[in-house]
């Protein structure tokens, strides 16, 4: 059939189409924004009495203690005087996390399209979870976890905290996701699970099959980034090696939750997910 003898309805569809087309990647970017934005108002509102989250973060202690893991005062006292490694740790904390997640995230949706879909979705899966987790069960994190941050509270400890963790953003470094200016969307009570290590994975997953599964390098690239987080979360004195393990669990879950969507008929991806693009994206 000729352009001519096309139905008008057609061209009038695809005319529509076009537009969303040329102009998808604009969308994309302004949906899933908005979503992190709604994420991390909800999160930074789940905040509950501050008592309960240093009940919590004690229990976690003990916990760690149980199973011949409290290893984190120990690793912070083994940096505290280099102050090479305590301003690697702080940028590898500050640096790798939000910069790194848009940049792979634009990287992704121009060159991997498919990737980018099913990493986007278990970041999306993984928030819920955490929300989830944030309302339930908030835990202080081991910066907290000192006389002054009992004080801070107004919490009289029944045993004064004598572990000797440092928040090391805060002492150290002029850039700290804890903010005042961030105070909307910040929850001090957020540390379990830890998204912070937990994206941090997803994303070396997204830079690992991005560059292709077969390229020992895209691999070495992603591990470093997980192992590094890991290490920066805890020496930082943000996280708990649990909350990481903890974050770990819930991306793995959020990864689940989107490959049980990718499995979905043909007819609902067409619905929910466009295809990837020739045309440009904005």
């Amino acid at each position: 059939m000729s352009v001519a003898e096309r139905p008008k309805t057609a061209t009038a569809e695809e005319a529509r189409r076009s537009w969303l087309l040329r102009h998808r990647g604009f969308l994309e970017f302004v949906i899933v924004g908005a979503c992190f934005l709604i994420y991390f108002l909800i999160r930074g509102a789940v905040v509950d009495e501050p008592i309960v989250a240093f009940r919590h973060a004690e229990n976690v202690i003990a916990f760690e203690k149980a199973l011949g893991i409290f290893v984190e005062p120990q690793w912070q006292a083994a940096i505290r005087h280099d102050s090479a490694q305590i301003w690697w740790w702080n940028f590898v904390y500050f640096w790798w996390h939000a910069p790194v997640i848009a940049g792979v995230a634009f990287w992704l949706y121009f060159k991997k399209r498919d990737v980018y879909y099913l990493i986007r979705n278990a970041f999306l899966v993984s928030c819920i979870i955490g929300l989830i987790v944030y309302a339930a069960y908030p835990v202080a994190p081991p910066r907290l976890i000192t006389p002054t941050g009992y004080a801070e509270y107004h919490i009289v400890p029944s045993t004064p905290p004598t572990y000797g963790f440092e928040d090391t953003m805060a002492e150290h470094s002029k850039l700290d996701y804890q903010a005042e200016s961030l105070q909307p969307f910040v929850n001090p009570f957020a540390a379990v699970p830890s998204l912070h290590f937990g994206w941090a994975f997803l994303i070396g997953l997204g830079i690992a099959l991005g560059v292709g599964a077969r390229r020992w390098w895209g691999w070495a690239v992603a591990t470093a980034l997980t192992v590094l987080m890991f290490f920066a979360v805890v020496l930082t004195a943000n996280h708990f090696i649990v909350d990481a393990i903890a974050g770990f669990i819930v991306c793995l879950m959020g990864l689940g939750g989107a490959l049980l969507y990718q499995a979905l008929p043909e007819s609902w991806h067409r619905k929910l997910t466009p295809p990837p693009l020739r045309e440009p994206a904005f």
